[in-house]
């Protein structure tokens, strides 16, 4: 559901596909959220998804994160062990067999289960959709939308790039070479939630480069509930522990934002008390 790099909101060329086929590191996801206008960035955020039972399934995680706020809070998907295709539409009806652990097959099914709508053009000669917004945020100038996985940008299409056990996806608005956040610590494993003892706990940031270089984001503006703070030289800041399972957010200026859940043990079913 992406394509490869960046793209612009007019339709390509060939030359110009071709060329974003070769250069690109981004991937473009046309993903039109119901309900929501040009220009606007959030959702209601949600339910966190549960692990899956299945020997058939691994288990990853897909999120959104848009220029003004974030799309899609980080949920579940399950991507099956057997290789095999899964036959989707493309919004011209056009039919399309994909990787079911593809980026784009796993996407599709989060948007769909999010109750995004997504709008997109697929090109066979070049195994990659065409794009044209998410969530009703089109490309605009150098931005547009892209996907990383566990951080990185791959050259790839996201129809032929296929994950595995605890990949993360995410689809961000940005410009091509701009560096993105990460929340490293707490860590999530394979769950889109992190689980904190009640009290106290630490969030650490990196930023990370296209090429998966990673250094501390000293001065990253963390959320967590109803709490702020900023990273100190470490990338690291402290925040007491909250009830339920809330969304902790990480910003900075010309970098690609980051989400995560975190939720106190004992204080939701989702971290009920061991």
């Amino acid at each position: 559901m992406s394509i490869t790099t960046r793209q612009r909101t007019a339709q390509p060329t060939p030359a110009s596909r071709t060329t974003m086929l070769k250069v690109g590191r981004r991937r473009v996801a046309a993903i039109t959220a119901v309900a929501l206008g040009a220009g606007a960035a959030l959702v209601a955020p949600v339910a966190a998804g549960a692990p899956s039972n299945s020997p058939n399934n691994v288990n990853t995680v897909v999120s959104v994160e848009g220029p003004a706020g974030n799309v899609l809070p980080p949920m579940w998907q399950w991507v099956p062990k057997a290789f095999g295709t899964t036959t989707v539409r493309d919004s011209g009806g056009q039919k399309v067999k994909i990787s079911q652990k593809s980026v784009a097959a796993q996407s599709l099914t989060a948007f769909k289960e999010a109750g995004i709508k997504v709008d997109w053009t697929y090109y066979p000669a070049f195994q990659a959709p065409y794009i044209a917004s998410i969530a009703g945020i089109k490309g605009k100038g150098m931005n547009g939308w892209y996907f990383r996985v566990n951080g990185i940008a791959i050259p790839k299409s996201a129809g032929v790039v296929n994950l595995g056990l605890g990949d993360r996806v995410v689809w961000a608005w940005g410009q091509e070479k701009q560096s993105a956040l990460d929340i490293v610590n707490p860590r999530t494993g394979i769950a889109p939630g992190t689980a904190v003892e009640p009290g106290q706990f630490a969030t650490t940031i990196e930023q990370v480069t296209t090429k998966g270089v990673r250094t501390a984001a000293a001065g990253a503006t963390v959320t967590y509930g109803t709490a702020t703070g900023t990273t100190d030289a470490t990338g690291t800041v402290v925040f007491n522990t909250q009830a339920g399972n809330l969304l902790v957010r990480a910003t900075k200026a010309g970098m690609v934002a980051a989400t995560k859940r975190v939720c106190t043990i004992g204080t939701s079913p989702d971290c009920p008390a061991s």
